[in-house]
């Protein structure tokens, strides 16, 4: 029997998901949601938040450490969370944080 689950009960597995720490393989059995719908519901709300989002510029700053190993760059980004990273991992960093 197929599920139909609302765009709200999507959203809601979704967020319940990334709150849980679980893995998407554990959050579905454990709630009776097809893994490969679930990543489904993932890809489309990422692609929904991407469109929805409005541009914004995200401070970042360069912080040299007091041991002077490696200058390296720190994003704070708007939820508080801050990525400090290499100047080379930068390119990557800002690739990955839509995933996060």
């Amino acid at each position: 029997m197929t599920i139909r689950y609302s765009h709200s009960e999507r959203r809601q597995h979704l967020d319940a998901w990334q709150q849980s720490g679980l893995s998407k393989k554990h959050y579905c059995r454990l709630h009776d949601v097809n893994i490969v719908t679930f990543y489904y519901w993932l890809k489309h709300h990422q692609d929904d938040a991407a469109v929805n989002v409005p541009s914004a510029f995200i401070p970042a700053r360069r912080v040299v450490p007091e041991n002077n190993d490696a200058d390296t760059v720190t994003l704070n980004l708007p939820n508080g969370c801050s990525v400090r990273c290499l100047p080379v991992q930068l390119r990557a960093v800002m690739q990955a944080l839509p995933l996060c």
